[in-house]
């Protein structure tokens, strides 16, 4: 095997099957990335077997053929090259020749027939959307991914087509996060797809047109400019999320975003940075007949801190207070673009629902903490 490739669309396309080598698989072999060249085309492949990535490319091939070389190391050989060709090929002593202007490399390679036979997967039902908009709706639920593994299938997020709109819905039992899009000829379908290959999947998608993303009973197929992405479906039925979203509420209130998010991050400075330590913050509206605000309070060992916000109140008779995860709410508003939040309550230890102003498509619900008086 001998050819010669340009550094920067090697690079690119090393950086891109990489985020398929997560490290949950014991074979060795999956360490690797394997390469083959004929024809002038590079193929890459790179995978866990829950998550596979293939890139293609092209290059000079002078001598077709096949080789597997770790993944860590060799990203790092290339990153580390001048710019410019780099030449690659198999010495006779079966060493992988890496060599860019004067520097050389030679490294011993991995035994290609140790890598397991990756399956295709049939295209299944399908759907054509914007990668902006869908690298954006994984964004509004990711983190809201069960971190833990005592319920499985909450470390999935739920993909779901029905009636022309697809919805992705993430939940950990403390929050849901929902979101929603319009799209065109699509057949119904329902899975779930683990949140980690596919918050690894939204990173390898820019702004720029249309992606293809299809289901079959086992595999989501994912069709991106020049990748083909196989990410396989979790076993089990999603929790009946809708149950958990009741729009009744006691309390509104209108907040804007930033400002909540500023004054929420100061509280937490008092209520604690250690990961052990839960980030306790109260919120408490009130109005005095001329202003309507939102009191943000929190305290610890260390000390405490209260804070006024200005709010609008539409139910100006009604007031509340109520003790959140501060580090929930952070996430969550953070995932959101929208100046202003809408937040409805109906008791202090039910769960509030968080609606971003002018973006109805999204929808979030936080558990309360019981707080001892």
């Amino acid at each position: 095997m001998k050819f010669v490739i340009e550094k920067a669309n090697l690079l690119d396309n090393l950086n891109k099957v990489s985020k398929a080598i997560t490290g949950k698989s014991t074979i060795d072999a999956l360490k690797g990335v394997l390469i083959e060249v004929q024809s002038n085309q590079i193929i890459m492949v790179a995978s866990d077997m829950d998550l596979t990535i293939y890139a293609r490319g092209t290059c000079e091939v002078i001598e077709p053929g096949k080789v597997l070389i770790d993944s860590k190391m060799f990203t790092e050989i290339v990153r580390k090259l001048p710019n410019g060709d780099v030449n690659i090929e198999i010495t006779e002593d079966n060493l992988v020749s890496i060599s860019c202007k004067k520097t050389k490399f030679s490294v011993v390679k991995m035994d290609e027939t140790k890598y397991p036979e990756l399956k295709s997967a049939n295209p299944g039902t399908g759907i054509t959307i914007s990668k902006e908009i869908f690298r954006k709706m994984v964004s509004q639920v990711q983190f809201a991914v069960a971190l833990d593994s005592t319920r499985p299938i909450l470390q999935g997020i739920l993909y779901e087509v029905k009636n022309n709109t697809l919805k992705l819905v993430a939940l950990d039992g403390y929050r849901i996060a929902y979101t929603q899009h319009s799209v065109e000829n699509a057949n119904d379908i329902e899975a779930v797809i683990d949140g980690k290959s596919l918050s690894n999947i939204s990173k390898l998608i820019d702004n720029d047109g249309v992606m293809k993303l299809f289901l079959n009973d086992n595999h989501m197929l994912i069709l991106l400019d020049n990748l083909t992405i196989h990410s396989r479906l979790m076993d089990g039925k999603y929790i009946n999320y809708q149950s958990l979203m009741n729009d009744d509420y006691n309390v509104e209130v209108i907040v804007d975003r930033v400002s909540f998010i500023e004054s929420i991050e100061r509280s937490t400075i008092i209520a604690g940075s250690e990961d052990s330590y839960t980030p306790l913050i109260t919120l408490k509206s009130k109005s005095d007949g001329m202003l309507d605000m939102l009191e943000i309070t929190s305290k610890s060992p260390k000390g405490k801190v209260m804070e006024d916000i200005a709010i609008e109140i539409p139910s100006k008779d009604k007031e509340i207070e109520i003790a959140f995860n501060g580090r929930y709410l952070l996430d969550m508003l953070k995932s959101m673009e929208s100046e202003k939040v809408d937040i409805k309550f109906k008791t202090n230890l039910s769960p509030a629902t968080f609606y971003p102003i002018g973006n109805e498509d999204n929808k979030y619900v936080v558990l309360p903490i019981r707080v001892q008086k």
